[in-house]
């Protein structure tokens, strides 16, 4: 239906609403097991790991204090770096940035801010990622699938693990987000249960784990946790955000022995 007014302007249509009925169909066909599941997610985190042979990314580790709500939060240290690494195990760290509110060194003249190590090897399996599904780990958690979403042609599973021990402290609860086309974890939720190190650190509220898609692989994107002290630190006080943000991907590029030769070089000063 169409109105009119050639003395007010252009022509407007008024719409009614359409609705449709669509009756249900009933499908019979297996479901596939939460075990078959948790071994696709393995092969798929295996498939993606064996065929990485090098890769380099920008990592900016950054801390924010008074994030109790009760101040205005304050970024009290940055870091940039260049991370470079190679199969099988060559790595390498150029540092491009260091920040801090109110820089301290120890009695070395080392900065003493929180820092981030990428580790001596070129290890690209993001353990940090998938380490409950793991075969090894497997055994010490409980897993149930939690949901199941479509975002776009993806189908999504929601999956909660827990230490099958009620008596596991330290091992973390954790959710995660299946994408079923690789399966491969896109994203992760985890809680622990009591500190690791009570006497300095009170808890952890939460930590948060995300992937980014680059190319033909999913790689970490981000690391958020909210951190709880026991005692006030220094230049952090009681409570502060920790995110590691990773941008800048270039994989299976062809890094130059050269590269390397230098960090190696380095080392053996």
């Amino acid at each position: 239906m169409a109105r009119a007014d050639a003395a007010h302007g252009p022509t407007l249509a008024v719409e009614d609403t359409m609705r449709t009925d669509i009756s249900e169909v009933l499908v019979h066909a297996p479901r596939v097991t939460l075990d078959e599941i948790l071994d696709r997610v393995h092969r798929g985190e295996m498939r993606r790991d064996s065929a990485l042979r090098d890769q380099s990314y920008q990592m900016a580790v950054r801390v924010v204090r008074d994030t109790d709500g009760k101040k205005k939060p304050v970024l009290v240290q940055e870091t940039v770096d260049r991370v470079y690494m190679r199969k099988p195990n060559q790595s390498r760290t150029v540092r491009l940035r260091d920040w801090e509110l109110k820089p301290k060194k120890d009695e070395n003249g080392e900065h003493k801010g929180v820092t981030v190590s990428t580790g001596n090897d070129a290890d690209m399996s993001e353990e940090i990622v998938n380490f409950a599904f793991r075969p090894a780990n497997r055994g010490e958690f409980k897993f149930r699938i939690v949901g199941r979403e479509l975002l776009g042609d993806h189908l999504i599973y929601k999956i909660k693990f827990e230490p099958r021990s009620a008596l596991d402290q330290f091992n973390p609860s954790g959710l995660v987000w299946v994408d079923t086309h690789e399966y491969v974890i896109v994203r992760q939720q985890l809680e622990l249960r009591q500190s690791p190190v009570p006497l300095f650190l009170k808890g952890v509220r939460g930590v948060v784990i995300e992937r980014q898609r680059q190319g033909d692989f999913w790689v970490l994107s981000r690391i958020l946790a909210r951190m709880d002290m026991t005692i006030p630190i220094p230049g952090f006080g009681r409570s502060f955000d920790f995110g590691i943000q990773y941008s800048d991907y270039r994989i299976n590029t062809g890094l130059p022995d050269s590269l390397f030769a230098t960090a190696a070089k380095g080392a053996r000063k």
